[in-house]
């Protein structure tokens, strides 16, 4: 409970801010009046993260600065994640272990010209976004910070020949204009980040990340993974190729649990809403088994990879789901061990923790609102994109205190002043004796959240936590002009 205690006092302190004006600080853009104005928009931005830019900035001054600011060549995407990456490697340095989550997500604006700003593959103009969030396993799984944002601009619209990508700083040897890759370079830029800062990585991905080569280096490099399962590959069992959904379905049952489930909108696409479909919040009875297999070297994959790899499987599965909603299915390729029922649970805690990058993608999205900042060019759309993904973590920090265990008294967490002025402010009653958890429903409930509705959003905890702040502040400063 002392890091639950320590996250909400950060927030509450406005040391969130500090931690990206310092991060910032490490920006490599040529001069330090560039390094003020990026650290300007930002504490700005944070402030109003879903404001337009001529709300959040004070000034006409300030907004025709923040303009020059992302038209200037020598303020890059890579330049500003560099410098928030930095930050992100000090503040694991003392973790032990961390979860480094890897996706992909598409930022599509529908202002801009597809000839500057590329295609998505539904013809629309935007980029694919690759994210690598770094994730502390202690207490409440808290987000340190980005290790690695990489931009994957298409420069044709689909099937119109083939796309290539724009040069990047990030790009690999191997081969710069294969998306694909951007598993790997995530993987690698990380393990360089962390390299002297001391704690262990084990990289989460979902479903894209199915691939023997990328398995086969990660084993070869001794990273360690959680990865999910795509594909029905085969295994080798006795000489003889099986596909591995036959193989784990005959495995006994090793354990069982219930497990609490959030409600989930679902995807808007078909064709990810086909395997991310909409689901209400329930408690699922799930069943874990377990292998270990070796995978063949399939054919379009080059000689140079060994012929067999050996993973960890386990499969994760729902029985007694409700009529009409699709029962839980993991199947998870990884090199930890499950030997014992306490590997098995911290191999599905982990892989559950991936939630945190979906959480984040929507945080940049609505509540940082990046696709409707109607700048023109490419450069300046991902030089924005740059200094709001620092604000979304923060934001995705606060989601993730909410949704921790915080049974412990409130007092230990805000002071009796602050306490009293919550207890003011707030149209919900909060007990005698509130624990963390009441204060946070009474924060979320002053950012519009109704309870009816379930856990509180990221959303609606900024608005609350911001109201609060402001309403704190004035609150303990008359009490200490008081006791003058």
């Amino acid at each position: 409970m002392v890091v639950i205690q320590r996250g909400m006092l950060e927030r509450l302190e406005s040391d969130a801010i500090s931690r990206m004006l310092d991060d910032l600080s490490r920006a490599d853009l040529g001069d330090p009046r560039r390094i003020a104005r990026a650290q300007l928009v930002v504490e700005r931005l944070a402030a109003k993260p879903d404001a337009s830019l001529p709300d959040a900035l004070v000034t006409d001054a300030e907004l025709e600065g923040a303009y020059r600011l992302f038209n200037n060549e020598n303020v890059t995407f890579e330049h500003l994640i560099d410098a928030h990456a930095q930050g992100t490697a000090e503040r694991a340095r003392d973790a032990g272990l961390v979860l480094a989550i890897h996706d992909t997500t598409q930022c599509m604006f529908r202002h801009a010209d597809p000839e500057e700003v590329g295609y998505l593959n539904t013809g629309k103009p935007g980029f694919p976004l690759h994210l690598t969030l770094l994730v502390d396993t202690r207490e409440w799984r808290r987000p340190l910070g980005l290790t690695h944002a990489e931009l994957l601009p298409r420069s044709k619209p689909p099937g119109r020949g083939k796309t290539r990508r724009r040069p990047s700083s990030h790009t690999t040897a191997k081969d710069p204009h294969k998306e694909f890759l951007r598993w790997q370079r995530g993987i690698d830029i990380t393990a360089a980040r962390l390299a002297g800062f001391g704690p262990a990585i084990i990289h989460i991905a979902d479903r894209e990340s199915d691939s023997y080569a990328l398995m086969a280096t990660c084993l070869a490099q001794k990273t360690r993974f959680i990865f999910r399962a795509r594909n029905n590959r085969n295994a080798v069992q006795d000489g003889v190729s099986i596909p591995i959904r036959d193989l784990i379905d005959g495995a006994a049952v090793v354990l069982e649990r219930e497990v609490p489930l959030s409600r989930r909108l679902g995807a808007r696409q078909p064709i990810t809403r086909r395997v991310h479909p909409p689901r209400e919040s329930r408690v699922a009875r799930l069943c874990f088994s377990t292998t270990k297999v070796a995978f063949r070297r399939p054919n379009i994959v080059g000689a140079h990879m060994p012929k067999t790899i050996h993973v960890n499987v386990l499969h994760v599965f729902e029985v007694g789901a409700p009529e009409g909603q699709a029962p839980v299915d993991w199947l998870l390729y990884t090199t930890e061990p499950l030997n014992t029922t306490a590997q098995i649970e911290a191999v599905v805690d982990y892989y559950r923790c991936r939630w945190q990058i979906e959480e984040l993608n929507k945080a940049l999205k609505t509540g940082c609102v990046v696709q409707e900042r109607r700048l023109e060019s490419l450069d300046a759309l991902t030089t924005m994109l740059a200094l709001s993904l620092p604000i979304a973590v923060e934001l995705l920090a606060l989601r993730t205190l909410a949704r921790a265990d915080a049974s412990s008294p409130a007092l230990g967490v805000l002071g009796k002043q602050q306490l009293a002025a919550l207890r003011h402010i707030s149209h919900r009653p909060l007990p005698k004796n509130p624990t963390v958890q009441d204060a946070l429903w009474c924060i979320a409930g002053l950012g519009g959240h109704i309870k009816n509705n379930g856990q509180p959003g990221w959303q609606v905890l900024q608005r609350g936590m911001e109201k609060f702040v402001t309403f704190a502040a004035g609150w303990c400063a008359r009490e200490a002009a008081a006791d003058l």
